[in-house]
C-alpha cells in the first residue's frame, strides 16, 4: 500500500509539471550521472518487542551504533526541458559499507508464572560490546524532480540550476554483524531529496553537469538477525551526494 501510494504521488508530480504551459518547446532529454555518496551516521533504533498476558511478560530490543564509509552512486533519467525549468523521472541507487566494528546493545527479560504454585521466575540478558561489523547500507530510489534553470546569468552557456524532487526508496541491509550473516531486509519507504548544480554545454546536444543532492529515506524497519534478540530496528538512510554527468538532448 506504501508503495504503491508513493509511486502514484511521484507520477502525479511528473504528470503536473510535465502539462505546465510554457513558451518555448519542450525538448526531451536523458542523463546519465555517477559520483559519491556521503552517508549521515544511520540511526539503528531498536523497537521494543512487549508482550504482556496474565501468565508472561516479555520485552527485548536491539540497536546498533556504527559509521559507514564514503560510497558511490550512480543512476540516469529522463526528462523535458521547458526552457525555465525542467521536470525528469529519476532512477539511482547508492551504496555504502560501513566501519570495521560496532556497537551492539541487546537485552531481553521474560517473565512467568509457573503452575501449580504460581511462583514468579524472570530469565533476563543484556549486552553492550564493541563487536566486528561488516554490514552495506543500499537505498534504490525512484524520484520525479523539478529543476529550475537560470538561464544566461554565466558567460559560456555556464547555468546554475536549483530543483528536488519526491518518491520512494528500498532501503536495505546486509552483511555481517559479530561474526553473524544478517538475513538481507528491504522496506520501501517515502524520499525526498534537494539540491543545486551547474551545466555547461559540450555540443549543441550533449552538456554535462556537476550537482550536490541531500538525499532523505527515513524510518526504514530493517532487521538484524538470526542471533540477536529482538533485531527488528529503524534505520534512517540521509545522504550527502555529490555527482557529475552527462545529459543528451533528443
Amino acid at each position: 500500500m506504501q508503495t504503491r501510494k508513493t509511486l502514484m504521488i511521484s507520477a502525479a508530480a511528473v504528470a503536473l509539471t510535465m502539462s505546465a504551459p510554457s513558451a518555448q518547446a519542450a525538448n526531451g532529454y536523458v542523463s546519465l550521472f555517477g559520483g559519491g555518496s556521503f552517508l549521515d551516521k544511520p540511526n539503528f533504533s531498536g523497537t521494543s518487542h512487549t508482550r504482556t498476558t496474565t501468565t508472561l511478560f516479555f520485552d527485548s530490543k536491539t540497536s546498533v551504533d556504527t559509521s559507514f564509509k564514503t560510497g558511490f552512486v550512480f543512476g540516469g533519467n529522463v526528462g523535458v526541458d521547458w526552457g525555465t525549468f525542467r521536470t525528469e523521472l529519476e532512477l539511482a541507487y547508492r551504496g555504502n559499507n560501513s566501519a570495521k566494528t560496532a556497537r551492539l546493545k541487546t537485552h531481553y527479560s521474560v517473565g512467568y508464572y509457573l503452575p501449580p504454585s504460581s511462583t514468579y521466575s524472570t530469565t533476563w540478558s543484556s549486552r553492550d560490546d564493541i563487536v566486528p561489523s561488516k554490514l552495506t547500507l543500499n537505498a534504490y530510489s525512484l524520484m520525479a524532480n523539478v529543476w529550475y534553470d537560470f538561464h544566461n546569468i554565466l558567460p559560456h552557456g555556464i547555468t546554475p540550476y536549483i530543483g528536488g524532487g519526491i518518491g520512494g526508496a528500498q532501503v536495505q541491509i546486509s552483511g555481517d554483524l559479530d561474526g553473524h550473516k544478517i538475513n538481507e531486509k528491504n522496506d520501501f519507504v517515502f524520499a525526498w531529496q534537494v539540491g543545486a548544480g551547474v551545466s555547461a554545454p559540450i555540443t549543441d546536444s550533449l552538456s554535462m553537469f556537476l550537482d550536490y543532492r541531500y538525499f532523505v529515506a527515513d524510518n526504514a524497519a530493517l532487521k538484524f538477525s538470526p542471533g540477536f534478540n529482538a533485531g527488528d530496528v529503524k534505520a534512517d538512510f540521509n545522504d550527502h551526494s555529490v555527482l557529475i554527468g552527462l545529459r543528451i538532448n533528443l
